[in-house]
């Protein structure tokens, strides 16, 4: 029975010239398939991404986000991380699908105004009052009283 045997070796030393259409690159270190259309061009195999399905919803839980890891020195750059292990990193507390801000770095994030002007990450005092648009555009503070104190 015939075989076929594709090249392979290191991404670095992929063939530039005095390939022939059709020949196939498998590289050893990355894993990746590369097709050459002439003699010295060839295209990495990969799907088209316009041409995939959408996603109808998400499932944190289980369904992975690709992730290029720039600082692997050899082997596999792509990894996988669930979208829920991938929004912890991002400091995006589960079940919220908004931006959210902390206000020290890994703490707790929420948001500035909270559900009230009462809740939030930033908080009044009696003296002051905060206030949202309608249209949660923006937040206006009005200050009552300003006490400097005494010396």
């Amino acid at each position: 029975m015939a075989r076929i045997q594709l090249k392979r070796g290191l991404k670095a030393n992929l063939p530039s010239s005095s390939m022939l259409a059709g020949e196939a690159h498998f590289t050893t270190d990355r894993g990746t398939l590369h097709v050459a259309t002439g003699a010295s061009v060839s295209l990495p195999i990969v799907p088209a991404v316009d041409d995939l399905t959408t996603l109808a919803s998400i499932d944190g839980a289980a369904d992975l986000i690709l992730v290029h890891d720039a600082s692997e020195a050899a082997g596999q750059k792509e990894k996988k991380i669930t979208f829920n292990n991938f929004k912890t990193a991002l400091n995006i507390p589960a079940g919220t699908t908004d931006e959210k801000v902390a206000v020290v770095s890994g703490g707790t994030a929420g948001y500035i105004f909270g559900t009230d002007g009462t809740d939030g990450i930033l908080r009044m005092n009696s003296s002051m009052l905060m206030t949202k648009d309608a249209s949660n555009g923006f937040v206006t503070l009005a200050v009552g009283t300003v006490d400097c104190g005494t010396f």
